[in-house]
C-alpha cells in the first residue's frame, strides 16, 4: 500500500485526474439522486425499481462524500487497491441504477464509458482491461437479467454487446493516450531538470569569472551581478549598495558611461575608479538580445590586467630595439668617453678646455645611464610572484638601503598592523622602492637640508588591500608636471635620466599593482602611493596567463 501511495503522490497527472474524478462522482451522485427526488424524469430514473434506485443513489452519494474527504486528508493517500475499489463500486452502482431504470434504454449504462476511461488513466495493462471487462460483464448481466424477466426486450442484447465492445475500445484508446501523455511529461520533466542544471552551471561559471558581469534593465535596476563585479565596484558595505535589485545610479561614473553608450554604441568607455573602490575599472556594454533591447549586460575588467598585457607586448618590442641601441650607441659612446679622457690628459691647464671635457664626461655618463636603464627594463625576466609579509620585508629592506646608500639618509617606517601580506616579485618591489626613496631623500635634502624619507603602510579600501606611501620633505610635484610625471625621459633634474619613475610604474603594472602620485591635501604634502592587488586575483591571473 505504501508503494501505491507513493506512486500517486509523485504522479502529478494521476493526482490531478483523481481529484477531478472524485468531484465528478460527487456531482454525479447529487444529480442522480436530485433528479429522482424531484421527479423530473419519473419514466426513466427508477421507473422499474424505485426503492432500489433511491437506496443505491443515496448510498453512492454517501460513499463519494467519504472518498472525497479521505482524499483531502494529509495523513492518507489513495492507493491502487482503494482506487480499484472506487472504480468497481462505480460500475456496480451504475449497473444497479441502470437495472432499476429499465436497463440499457435508460442511458445510465453509458456512464460506464467515463469510468472505464478514468481507469485507463490511472492504470495500464491488465488492471485497465480488468475495469473494462467488469463493466462489460455488468452490462451483459444486466441485459440478460432484463431479458429473462421481460422476454419482449430481446432487442437490447445487441446494443449491450456493442456497448461492451465500445468499453474495451475506450480502454485501449485512453491507455494509448495516457502512455503518450506520460511520455511527454517525462520528457518535459527531464528537459526542465536539464535546463535547471544548465542554468545553475551558468550561474556558477558567472559567479567564478574574473570578469565582473552585471545585467540591468531599461531603468538601470540590477537583475544579476556576480562576485567579481561586487568587488570591483566596492564590495558589500552598506554604503556600497551593489546587489540584485539596486540601481546602477549608485555608481555615477558607470551610470554616465551607460547613458553615453546608449546614445553612441560605438563609443569606447574610458577606465574609471569606482566611488567605493580603489581599482581602475574598464567597462563595456552589450544588449542581451538584439530583438529585445530592454536588458543590457555590462562587463567590468580590472584595467590593470589589460595594461599588464600591453606592457608585456611593449617590453617585447623594446627588447628588440635595445639590441640595436647597445651596438649603435654604446660603442660610439665609449669612443667619445675614451677620447675625452685622453683630451683631459693632454690639456694645457686651459680652464675652457677643462670645463668642456668635464661637460663631455658628465653627459656621457648620463647617456650611459639612460642606455643602462633601457637595457635593464628590456631584459626584465619573468615575474616571480611571492607572498610577502610587508612589515618583516620592509624592515630588512630599510636596513639594507641604509647600509648601501651614499646619501646617509634617515628613513621613517610607519606600519599600521603587525601582519600585512601581499603578493609581489620581491626583486621588483626592491627596485621600485629604491628608486622612490632615492628621489624622496634627494628632494628632502635639497629643500630642508635633511636627507629624510618615510614609508607608511596601510590597509585601505573595501577589500583592505595594502598600500605603501613614500613620503618626503620636498615641495611636491608642480601641478603642470603631474600629467607627465611617469612619461619616459621626463625629468626636472639635470642629473636624472627621466626613466626612474617610468620603470617603477612599469614594474608595478607587471605585478598588477598601481603607482600613483597623490597631490598635497590640507597640511599633508604630496607623496607616491603603491596600491597592491588582491593576492588571490594575482595568482589566478598568472595561472590564466
Amino acid at each position: 500500500m505504501d508503494a501505491d501511495r507513493q506512486f500517486y503522490k509523485q504522479d502529478a497527472l494521476s493526482s490531478q485526474a483523481l481529484w477531478f474524478y472524485l468531484l465528478y462522482r460527487l456531482a454525479l451522485g447529487l444529480l442522480l439522486l436530485g433528479i429522482f427526488l424531484s421527479k423530473l424524469a419519473p419514466d426513466i430514473f427508477g421507473s422499474v425499481h424505485d426503492k432500489l434506485y433511491f437506496y443505491t443513489a443515496a448510498i453512492y452519494l454517501l460513499i463519494t462524500t467519504i472518498d472525497l474527504a479521505i482524499s483531502n486528508s494529509e495523513r492518507y493517500r489513495l492507493g491502487t487497491t482503494h482506487l480499484l475499489f472506487i472504480l468497481l463500486t462505480d460500475i456496480t452502482v451504475q449497473t444497479l441504477l441502470m437495472h432499476a431504470s429499465g436497463g440499457l434504454p435508460s442511458g445510465i449504462g453509458y456512464l460506464m464509458l467515463v469510468t472505464v476511461a478514468v481507469g485507463s488513466i490511472f492504470f495500464t495493462g491488465q488492471l485497465a482491461i480488468l475495469v473494462a471487462a467488469v463493466a462489460s460483464i455488468g452490462i451483459i448481466v444486466e441485459s440478460a437479467s432484463t431479458l429473462f424477466l421481460s422476454p419482449e426486450l430481446r432487442s437490447t442484447m445487441f446494443p449491450a454487446g456493442l456497448l461492451g465492445i465500445l468499453l474495451f475500445l475506450t480502454s485501449l484508446i485512453v491507455q494509448g493516450l495516457n502512455r503518450a501523455l506520460r511520455k511527454a511529461e517525462r520528457v518535459a520533466t527531464l528537459e526542465s531538470a536539464q535546463s535547471a542544471q544548465l542554468q545553475e552551471l551558468n550561474e556558477l561559471i558567472i559567479s567564478r569569472m574574473l570578469t565582473g558581469i552585471l545585467v540591468v534593465d531599461a531603468a538601470g535596476n540590477i537583475e544579476l551581478i556576480n562576485q567579481a563585479a561586487v568587488q570591483l565596484l566596492g564590495g558589500n558595505r552598506p554604503e556600497a549598495p551593489f546587489k540584485r535589485g539596486d540601481n546602477i545610479r549608485a555608481e555615477p561614473s558607470l551610470a554616465t558611461q551607460l547613458r553615453n553608450w546608449s546614445k553612441f554604441s560605438w563609443l569606447r568607455a574610458n577606465p574609471f575608479i569606482p566611488r567605493f573602490g580603489n581599482t581602475e575599472v574598464q567597462a563595456s556594454f552589450k544588449h542581451t538580445d538584439q530583438s529585445d533591447k530592454k536588458r543590457i549586460m555590462i562587463f567590468l575588467e580590472d584595467s590593470r590586467a589589460a595594461t599588464q598585457h600591453a606592457q608585456q607586448l611593449k617590453l617585447a618590442s623594446l627588447g628588440r630595439l635595445t639590441g640595436s641601441i647597445a651596438h649603435e650607441i654604446r660603442n660610439p659612446l665609449g669612443a667619445i668617453s675614451h677620447a675625452s679622457q685622453l683630451l683631459a690628459e693632454f690639456r694645457d691647464h686651459d680652464d675652457a678646455t677643462t670645463r668642456l671635457t668635464d661637460i663631455i664626461a658628465k653627459q656621457v655618463r648620463r647617456v650611459n645611464l639612460i642606455v643602462e636603464n633601457v637595457l635593464q627594463l628590456s631584459r626584465r625576466q619573468e615575474h616571480n610572484f611571492q607572498k610577502i609579509d610587508l612589515p618583516t620585508w620592509l624592515q630588512g629592506f630599510v636596513d639594507e638601503y641604509l647600509e648601501t646608500s651614499r646619501q646617509r639618509p634617515e628613513i621613517g617606517l610607519d606600519i599600521s598592523a603587525n601582519i600585512i601580506t601581499t603578493t609581489f616579485d620581491p626583486s621588483h618591489l626592491q627596485q621600485v622602492l629604491t628608486n622612490l626613496l632615492d628621489n624622496a631623500v634627494r628632494y628632502s635634502r635639497l629643500t630642508s637640508g635633511t636627507p629624510w624619507a618615510g614609508l607608511r603602510v596601510r590597509l585601505g579600501g573595501v577589500d583592505k588591500l595594502p598600500t605603501i606611501d613614500v613620503l618626503d620633505l620636498g615641495p611636491g610635484v608642480a601641478e603642470q608636471d603631474r600629467n607627465k610625471l611617469f612619461e619616459p625621459f621626463f625629468t626636472t633634474s639635470s642629473e636624472g635620466s627621466g626613466l626612474g619613475l617610468y620603470i617603477a610604474r612599469e614594474l608595478c603594472e607587471i605585478n598588477y599593482a598601481t603607482l600613483k602620485y597623490e597631490p598635497p591635501e590640507g597640511t599633508e604634502g604630496g607623496f607616491f602611493r603603491i596600491s597592491f592587488a588582491h593576492p588571490g586575483k594575482i595568482l589566478e591571473r598568472s595561472d590564466h596567463d
